[in-house]
């Protein structure tokens, strides 16, 4: 029972690190990038301030993108959605306070995407 248990628990650390392990790192502000339908895009990029804003703008509000993001720790923010800030007007924008030092993972998400849809991610 102990082994199937340990098992389970192995599989699901490999299941939460495989993708983020493919994560592209961001050197720069702002990436440009394109998503379908189901797809997901990982990034990730080492902050050194206590905050630190986040922009995911794709300008087609007739396509869902989400947006979550992972500390250095572990904490997950998110997902976030177009309509969050009360408007759908395709664009997601976040300010981090109290930011930990590290690298952080962000999770673009085509959560209802009709073709290919371009978009930008910016991290200042």
């Amino acid at each position: 029972m102990k082994a199937i248990k340990l098992t389970i628990i192995i599989l699901a650390v490999l299941l939460m690190i495989t993708p983020v392990a493919s994560a592209k790192k961001i050197s720069i502000q702002t990436v440009y990038d394109t998503i379908t339908q189901g797809e997901t895009d990982w990034y990730c990029k080492y902050i050194s301030s206590s905050s630190f804003s986040v922009y995911l703008v794709w300008n087609n509000p007739s396509n869902s993108l989400t947006l979550t993001i992972y500390s250095p720790n572990g904490d997950v923010y998110g997902p976030y959605y177009d309509a969050d800030d009360g408007r759908i007007d395709g664009k997601i924008a976040l300010n981090v306070e109290d930011a930990e030092h590290g690298t952080w993972y962000f999770k673009v998400y085509g959560e209802k995407v009709s073709g290919v849809q371009t978009y930008s991610l910016t991290i200042t």
